[in-house]
């Protein structure tokens, strides 16, 4: 793995200044030669226009792990055989922490549960993530068609507890990485979810307020960071996951009405 760029350096749109300063709106992209038109829409946005009324977001800023990519399969077939190699007990409670977690944070609670440095379980997370990751990944439904959607008509973030440099393979690998204007991840802000940081730094490098940017999340420790940041938020939890706190909660990225609310932004 290549050195980690340091705090703020995220993967932003060219010429961004610092965190913290002012940015330029960033345009949505144009679409890409040749690419085929939008499906009809076949649902009706009035329940999102009774959460939201007249309220339609600047810029949206996707999570990644759970919620685009099918991530969670990859990185749990990884944290099982570390788990196994380190003879780590695992408590019930601890599902909650590792969900959305970071890798460090990940290392950390394994190392608690086991006899092993959490450095000697980071470096073998990193290994058996990649190990796994190798194997390909799968988009979970809706992703790709929701993104063109949105992409359409605002700029796109994605904020992610990965490192920058896994983010990036990742979206390259599911063939989402052009779509996204700006990259946040845990090695480009100080504190990663559930702090607000990432949300907050990927508003601004969009060149938008908090609350005019719209949030999408799996995950409990996202979905804080995002209301704390004090953007938007609709929420897609993992099946048997809870739903965490969120202006909407939806079953899946394929909800027809969630279609017909973008085609009206």
């Amino acid at each position: 793995m290549s050195p980690v760029p340091a705090p703020g350096a995220g993967d932003r749109t060219a010429g961004a200044a610092s965190p913290g300063a002012a940015f330029p709106a960033a345009s949505a992209p144009d679409p890409a030669p040749g690419a085929s038109a939008p499906a009809s829409v076949t649902g009706s946005p009035e329940r999102f226009r009774q959460v939201f009324g007249d309220w339609t977001p600047q810029a949206v800023v996707f999570d990644c792990d759970g919620l685009l990519l099918d991530t969670e399969s990859v990185w749990q077939l990884a944290q099982d055989a570390v788990v196994a190699a380190h003879g780590a007990r695992l408590r019930r409670e601890d599902d909650a922490a590792l969900h959305g977690s970071t890798i460090e944070d990940a290392a950390a609670i394994l190392a608690e549960r086991s006899d092993s440095s959490s450095e000697a379980l980071l470096a073998d997370l990193h290994s058996a993530f990649d190990r796994e990751l190798a194997g390909g990944i799968r988009l979970l439904p809706g992703a790709r068609e929701i993104i063109v959607a949105a992409g359409a008509r605002v700029p796109l973030g994605c904020a992610s507890n990965s490192w920058l440099e896994s983010l990036q393979d990742k979206l390259h690998l599911g063939g989402l990485r052009e779509h996204f204007a700006v990259l946040e991840a845990s090695d480009t802000v100080e504190r990663p979810k559930p702090a607000p940081d990432m949300y907050a730094a990927a508003a601004r490098a969009l060149g938008v307020r908090p609350g005019q940017a719209l949030a999408l999340e799996d995950s409990g420790t996202g979905a804080r960071a995002a209301r704390d940041a004090g953007l938007r938020l609709i929420a897609v939890p993992a099946p048997g996951h809870p739903a965490p706190a969120a202006d909407l909660v939806l079953d899946s990225l394929t909800d027809p009405d969630l279609a017909a609310w973008v085609a009206t932004w």
